[in-house]
């Protein structure tokens, strides 16, 4: 059977059930690694359980601690480099990048690679979070599953997109955050099939991360259970629409930032090794530092002890906040930047939380009546680093409802997300994904796109304008469309167009194969592919494609047809 022919959904329904559940398994081992390499650098113990809403005991290395995310840069580097440099970064990037320029293609040694560095980065205190990883990994099995069983390509990056969205549900409890990550970022468009593909992959792997990891939520706080934006509340949601701003220019100088640094590390002399070995060295001079002054790590690895500390009001200085902030960016951007392999959400949740709960207290200084609590800015300020920051805006503000167990913050959550990402896209119109894309030349939408071209009908963008020719007549010297036939049945077609370097004469090309024979009422979709499927440059539109005649003939569709539609969409964009 071809490489390209369409698999049916019940078989794509069964890769997408084993997707989930290996992404659910895979997420479990994931997080049992961190712990092995967290317990075993920091604590000098043989054990893989490990809760990252606990504060890391800082009464082990004392200053020798320092060296701690050195070796883990060394593991990581001798990894990356021998053998898969795409499992450096942040993961997500590599994934749309297979999706809208590899056909769906990653290689299955990411798996392996990216799990065993990724783990090794955030456990040995990298200032980055396990999020990327996961939705690489589970991308990956995706990708596995459509290349062990042949399919289109559109096919392959649905499974691809389940595994991202599975990935990532199962390791933050969140399928519905899951869901729309996949729809946001990942699915080049959405339609039942792959809606039912997501959802199915998505729903196993939060069941089996579930069993395997926890049912509570990311940040299981009871406080938060109290409705704290009441209606005695509403005149506060305007403080929302200012603070949304700031989370949008924090955004912006966090996207920055990263390659900045990324750029800063490429160009100092030496290797990779060198250069990772450098800023994770000055990661644990960080982290070093806030033992000896502030009593904890504070902006080492996933940092979510920290993030607990802020929803939980534990930490309510607004200056030492704000240090956090400044600190976990610089962090981030060192052990990114120098070639680690970790996610860029947890980074986001660390700097929102901290931000808005600096921006609550200060809020709090001017309105001594406010009935907002300060926690409900801190995750306003999650979603909106996020958001803003990714570009999935729909899916920062529901997985935070789900990583918190709290419902009553939709509305500044989502007024406070929106206006970041507003500001971001004016300042930086690339998100943190798409930006480094970017840098290499290739083109990514950013956010959910209309399916105008999926809606378009052959006889809506079809030109009407062709010759039909009996074989052996000689065609006019003229630009244009050509169909020969034989007894009324098509043989073969062939286009001419004026040859700008001699305008005087006309260029034949086309082959007799070089051409398909559609029905007026097909997508434009599937028309394209088609015409991929068959390497053709023209389609024949027909009332009656099987019949093969030239007086069922009503159109024409080029590659200039075409690109007028995608002008269309674009416009409408």
């Amino acid at each position: 059977m071809p490489d390209t022919e369409n698999r049916s959904i019940v078989l794509l329904c069964v890769l997408a059930i084993f997707v989930g559940v290996i992404a659910g398994i895979g997420a479990w081992i994931f997080r049992l690694l961190i712990g092995f390499f967290h317990n075993l650098l920091f604590l000098q113990k043989f054990d893989f359980h490990y809760d990252a809403n606990i504060h890391t005991a800082t009464d082990i290395w004392g200053a020798w601690v320092i060296l701690v995310p050195v070796v883990g840069a060394v593991g990581v580097a001798w990894l990356v480099k021998t053998f898969a440099p795409e499992a450096k970064g942040h993961g997500v990037p590599e994934v749309m990048d297979a999706i809208y320029y590899n056909g769906g293609h990653i290689r299955p040694v990411v798996v392996v690679v990216k799990s065993i560095a990724s783990a090794l980065s955030i456990g040995s205190g990298g200032a980055i979070g396990r999020e990327g990883p996961i939705i690489q990994i589970g991308a990956t099995f995706g990708s596995m599953m459509g290349s062990w069983v042949s399919m289109p390509a559109h096919q392959r990056v649905i499974l691809v997109a389940a595994g991202a969205g599975a990935g990532i549900a199962a390791t933050f409890n969140a399928p519905l955050g899951g869901i729309l990550f996949a729809v946001e970022l990942l699915l080049v468009s959405v339609s039942a099939q792959s809606i039912f593909l997501v959802v199915t992959s998505t729903i196993l792997a939060t069941y089996i991360g579930r069993q395997l990891l926890s049912m509570t939520p990311s940040f299981d706080v009871p406080a938060l259970q109290i409705p704290e934006f009441g209606i005695g509340a509403n005149w506060g949601l305007i403080l929302f629409l200012p603070f949304g701003l700031i989370c949008g220019v924090a955004a912006t100088v966090f996207v920055r930032a990263i390659y900045w640094a990324e750029d800063k590390f490429d160009a100092m002399p030496g290797n990779y090794y060198s250069r990772h070995m450098l800023g994770m060295g000055l990661v644990g001079v960080m982290i070093y530092l806030m033992q000896l002054y502030a009593g904890h790590f504070y902006v080492q690895g996933v940092g979510y002890a920290t993030i607990l500390d802020v929803l939980t009001n534990a930490l309510s200085d607004p200056w030492f906040l704000l240090l956090l902030f400044v600190l976990k960016m610089i962090a981030t951007c060192l052990t990114l930047g120098s070639g680690a392999s970790g996610g860029v959400f947890s980074p986001s949740l660390f700097m929102g939380a901290t931000l808005g709960a600096a921006f609550g207290s200060v809020m709090h200084m001017i309105f001594p009546v406010l009935d907002v609590g300060i926690p409900v800015f801190a995750i306003a300020g999650m979603a909106a680093m996020i958001g803003s920051t990714t570009g999935a805006i729909f899916t920062s503000v529901v997985m935070l409802a789900e990583m918190t167990g709290d419902h009553n913050t939709v509305l500044p959550t989502i007024l406070t997300a929106a206006s970041a990402y507003v500001v971001r896209r004016h300042l930086s119109p690339a998100s943190i994904y798409t930006l480094k894309l970017n840098r290499r030349g290739h083109a990514v939408p950013e956010g959910m796109n209309s399916a105008f071209l999926a809606a378009k009908k052959v006889k809506d963008i079809m030109t009407r304008t062709f010759i039909v020719l009996t074989e052996g007549d000689i065609p006019p010297n003229s630009p244009g469309i050509f169909v020969w036939t034989r007894e009324g049945r098509i043989i073969k077609t062939e286009r001419r167009f004026v040859d700008k370097t001699r305008p005087e004469e006309t260029l034949s090309v086309g082959k007799p194969e070089n051409y398909v024979i559609v029905a007026e009422t097909d997508g434009m979709i599937d028309v394209l592919q088609i015409l991929d499927q068959n390497k053709a440059d023209i389609a024949l539109v027909s009332t009656a494609p099987n019949a093969q005649t030239a007086a069922d003939l009503v159109g024409v569709v080029t590659v200039t047809e075409i690109s007028n539609a995608l002008k269309d969409a674009a416009i409408l964009q």
